[in-house]
């Protein structure tokens, strides 16, 4: 084992634990002061304990009075002494070192150790009070307590939109009511005209298919015409050719078979004529669908464009999602008014409280405002006061292991001066640093 390995585990027969255990919600509102200064560091691991027993010898024999009152090992007492000009002064830099750290550690520790008395005074204070000045204490700090809640509810509201969203209505805050009913009717227009070219667009597709009809019933009384027309020269040639061979009169057969085409022609014809003005009619019907189809067409792409623009403009896909989002910007714009005069009310009865604790005479009557529920109820106040008492124990049992841990850096320096009197002056310079005194250092040592 080296030289500064032995001298270490001599001075730490107990390391320093850092680490804070949780004790409770209490404790931990008070000790939000932190000490401001951390020179001691954490050990990377526990070292073991070393035991120091006292020579009897050098107690009880008068002789020895003025020799060292600590056991040192006596190897290392001869490392010390025979060690290297440059190893000594490395060895009693790193005792320095250590001692400094520990002495603020353990000021630290004392401020700490003075905050939580003081807590603990204050609330000796509080309970000590009359009556009536208690009962205006939980007044006030029941009101807080309301306010607080409130201010919090209030809060809850802030995230209903982003930010971006918030500011972009509350930009167009004056025109958005009106927007609003715009686009519910333009919305409403949107779908008429929907209704109306689907509408226009089945009756077109009719009024068609009644012209191929039309057409083709014209085409088929013509042709019914036309071949009656055929049907009766060719019958009164054959009754001519047949007056010719026979030389009988065939006068009477040609008047009926004339008059029977006749009839069939009239006959065919009126309908002709009757399915050219219904094609006729519908061709009218056609084109006015069209021409009305062309005009919906044109409203309707209008009406989207405008709706397309107020979107953009908006941010929206519809006037119901403007609508949700203009309710939630009036449900942020009514809670931020109401925390703010909440917080106003807040802050009032916070000075109050703060001024009421001030006159009792409490150190600290700041510290209360985040701690009205203790003055409101008894039970809070005695969870709170036992987390102070273990708290200060664990600061009384951190000092004592300061204060072992700088007496042992003590002795060791004490040590290192009788091994070699010339690291008095180094060592007096490195603590004076940090104005820490060597002699008062060494009286201590020998009151001890």
């Amino acid at each position: 084992m080296g030289l500064i390995d032995r001298i270490r585990q001599y001075l730490n027969e107990e390391d320093i634990e850092t680490n804070q255990e949780d004790n409770g919600q209490a404790e931990a509102d008070w000790m939000e002061k932190k000490p401001a200064r951390k020179f001691f560091s954490k050990r990377e691991k526990k070292k073991k304990k070393l035991q120091e027993e006292p020579q009897e010898e050098q107690k009880n024999d008068p002789s020895k009075k003025g020799a060292l009152s600590y056991e040192v090992d006596s190897e290392l007492y001869q490392s010390l002494s025979g060690g290297a000009s440059e190893n000594e002064r490395k060895n009693a830099a790193d005792f320095c070192e250590q001692l400094i750290d520990i002495t603020y550690y353990a000021e630290d520790m004392k401020r700490e150790y003075q905050l939580v008395t003081s807590y603990l005074t204050d609330i000796q204070r509080l309970e000590e009070l009359p009556e009536s000045i208690k009962n205006d204490l939980v007044d006030t700090s029941t009101k807080i307590e309301m306010l607080d809640n409130n201010r919090q509810t209030y809060l809850k509201s802030e995230n209903l939109l982003s930010m971006e969203r918030y500011n972009k209505i509350a930009s167009l805050e004056k025109s958005v009511p009106d927007t609003i009913r715009k686009l519910i009717d333009m919305e409403q227009q949107d779908t008429l005209l929907k209704n109306d070219m689907s509408y226009l667009e089945g009756e077109k597709e009719d009024l068609k298919f009644l012209h191929t009809e039309y057409a083709a019933d014209i085409s088929r009384t013509r042709g019914f015409i036309v071949a009656i027309l055929a049907l009766f020269l060719v019958v009164a040639g054959i009754l001519l050719i047949v007056s010719v061979v026979t030389k009988k009169s065939v006068t009477i057969y040609c008047l009926g078979i004339g008059l029977l085409a006749m009839l069939c022609f009239v006959i065919a014809y009126v309908r002709y004529l009757g399915f050219k003005t219904d094609i006729t009619e519908n061709d009218a019907k056609l084109k006015r669908a069209v021409s009305l189809l062309n005009k919906v067409k044109v409203k309707f792409i209008n009406n989207t464009n405008a709706l397309d623009y107020i979107y953009e403009k908006y941010g929206v896909n519809s006037s119901k999602e403007l609508e949700y989002e203009w309710d939630l910007y009036n449900t942020m714009v009514r809670d931020s008014i109401k925390y703010t005069q909440a917080n106003s009310d807040y802050r009032i009865y916070c000075d109050e409280l703060v001024e009421r604790l001030k006159k009792i005479g409490l150190v600290d009557p700041f510290v209360w405002v985040k701690q009205t529920r203790a003055i409101i109820d008894h039970r809070e106040m005695v969870e709170i006061t036992h987390g102070l008492n273990v708290r200060r124990q664990k600061i009384r049992e951190k000092l004592a292991s300061c204060e072992k841990i700088k007496t042992n850096a003590s002795v060791a320096l004490r040590a290192a001066i009788d091994a070699n009197p010339g690291l008095k002056s180094f060592i007096k310079d490195q603590l004076a640093s940090y104005n820490i005194k060597l002699d008062e250092m060494e009286n201590k040592l020998d009151e001890t």
